[in-house]
C-alpha cells in the first residue's frame, strides 16, 4: 500500500471516529518523524523530529477536547412570527472545554428565510468555559411551517492541522403566520360579565378588581374598601373591570371555484389574512373564538377560551380546497354556537370590498363596512333550529 493510500485509510478512520480532518501532509510529516528518529545517528535530528511528532500529537489531542466540549443550544424550541415581519433567531455556542478556539466558524441553516446581514454565520472566538450568545434577524414572504438547523462548527488546533467540522441539529420550529393587516374588527356588546371592556359601569365585574381611589360623592358604600380607608384614615372605593362576554366565530371560504383564476391564489391569501386579523383581535378581547374552514381538512373549532393560537396555527398552513361553496356559513353554523356569538364570515366577495375600499384610501376599514361581520336574526335562527332539531328526531324514528 503506498503512503498516499495508507494517509487516505488513516484520515477516513479519524473522521469516522473523531469527527476531525486532517492534511495527508501532516500523516506524512508524522511518519517521516518517527522514522528519522528511528534510524537517524544525530541527535539534534532526533530532538527536532520528536518535537514535531509531539507537536502532531499535541495539536490532535487537542483537537479532540475541543470537539468533545464544544455545544450549540437553542434558547427555544420553536418560534411564532407574523409574514413579512422581523423576527429574531438565538441560539448559544458553549465552550465546556479548558482550552481556547481561536478561530471558530458558525453557520445556522435557515432554509426559505431571508436573514438581514448574513447574521446566521460567522466567526468569533471562544475562551475556555465561554458562553456565547449569537442572534439574527429573519423574516419570510410566505406563511407556512419550516425548520431551522442544523448549525455547522468548524474550529480546529492552534497550528490549524487538525479541522473539526460538525454539524449539531438543534432543530428548531418556526411557525410563520399570515400577514398583519389594516382592518378594525368591531364587536357589539354580548352578555355581561365577560372580559370586553366597555364604559358602563353597571356591567363592573366584581371579580377583577381593578383599582382603588380617593371616595367621592355619590359613590355606593357597597364600593367602599373599608380596610385601605382604615389603614389611610380616609375613604377609598373600589374600581372594577368592566366587561362583557362576546364570543367570536370566523368562517373562511376557501372554495377554489368561487374566486377568479387569476387573481385566485393572491384573493385566497388576503382572506386568510383577514381571519387572522379577527382571530388575533378575539386573543387582544380575551375573547372565546371558534373557527370553520371551506378549505383543507374542513376544520371546525367550537368556541372556546385560550384557542386563537390555536387557530392561528391552522391558518399558517390552510390551503384551499377543491369545489364551491354552496350552503350558507350563518345557518349551518349558527345554531351550535353559543347565544350571543359574533358571526364573521370571509370569502371572495369580503376581500373584494376590502380591497376597494383600501384603494379609496379609506381610514376606518372596519369588519362592518366590509361586510365581514354578518347581522343575523336571532328568531329566524331559533326557528330553524327548532325545525332542524325536529326533523332529525323524525328522522331518527
Amino acid at each position: 500500500m503506498s503512503n498516499a493510500n495508507l494517509a487516505g485509510a488513516v484520515q477516513n478512520i479519524v473522521q469516522e471516529k473523531f469527527n476531525i480532518r486532517f492534511s495527508p501532509l501532516v500523516f506524512t510529516v508524522f511518519i517521516a518523524c518517527i522514522v528519522f528518529f528511528l534510524i537517524c545517528p544525530f541527535k539534534l535530528l532526533q530532538f527536532i523530529c520528536l518535537g514535531i511528532t509531539g507537536v502532531i500529537l499535541l495539536s490532535f489531542f487537542y483537537a479532540i477536547v475541543l470537539k468533545s466540549n464544544i455545544q450549540i443550544e437553542r434558547n427555544t424550541k420553536a418560534l411564532k412570527l407574523a409574514c413579512k415581519e422581523k423576527s429574531e433567531i438565538t441560539f448559544t455556542i458553549k465552550n465546556f472545554s479548558p482550552l481556547t478556539a481561536h478561530v471558530c466558524y458558525y453557520f445556522d441553516s435557515v432554509p426559505y428565510f431571508y436573514i438581514f446581514d448574513e447574521g446566521n454565520k460567522g466567526v468569533t472566538a471562544l475562551r475556555p468555559h465561554e458562553i456565547k450568545k449569537i442572534t439574527y434577524k429573519v423574516t419570510s414572504q410566505e406563511r407556512g411551517l419550516f425548520h431551522a438547523g442544523p448549525v455547522r462548527i468548524r474550529t480546529s488546533d492552534p497550528f490549524g492541522l487538525f479541522l473539526i467540522d460538525m454539524e449539531i441539529s438543534c432543530p428548531l420550529e418556526i411557525t410563520v403566520r399570515p400577514a398583519r393587516i389594516k382592518l378594525i374588527t368591531e364587536v357589539m356588546p354580548g352578555f355581561p360579565q365577560g372580559h370586553l371592556k366597555i364604559n358602563n359601569p353597571c356591567y363592573e365585574d366584581i371579580t377583577m378588581r381593578r383599582s382603588i381611589r380617593e371616595y367621592m360623592n355619590g359613590d355606593e358604600l357597597k364600593r367602599i374598601n373599608w380596610r385601605t380607608s382604615a389603614k389611610f384614615g380616609s375613604l377609598y372605593t373600589n374600581q372594577f373591570e368592566d366587561s362583557f362576554d362576546a364570543p367570536i366565530f370566523v368562517f373562511l371560504n376557501l372554495a377554489k371555484e368561487d374566486y377568479d383564476l387569476h387573481n385566485r391564489g393572491y384573493y385566497s391569501e388576503k382572506a386568510i389574512e383577514i381571519a387572522a386579523s379577527i382571530v388575533e383581535k378575539s386573543r387582544v378581547l380575551r375573547q372565546r373564538c371558534g373557527f370553520a374552514a371551506y378549505g383543507s381538512g374542513f376544520p371546525y373549532l367550537p368556541p372556546h377560551q385560550n384557542q386563537a393560537d390555536c387557530i392561528l396555527d391552522i391558518l399558517s398552513l390552510i390551503k384551499c380546497e377543491e369545489g364551491k361553496l354552496d350552503y350558507e356559513p350563518q345557518k349551518k353554523f349558527m345554531h351550535q354556537l353559543p347565544a350571543g356569538t359574533l358571526f364573521f364570515e370571509v370569502g371572495p366577495k369580503q376581500v373584494e370590498t376590502y380591497f376597494l375600499k383600501v384603494e379609496s384610501n379609506l381610514e376606518n376599514i372596519n369588519t362592518t363596512n366590509v361586510g365581514i361581520m354578518k347581522k343575523l336574526d336571532e328568531r329566524k335562527l331559533t326557528v330553524a333550529a327548532v325545525n332542524q332539531s325536529a326533523s332529525e328526531g323524525e328522522a331518527d324514528v
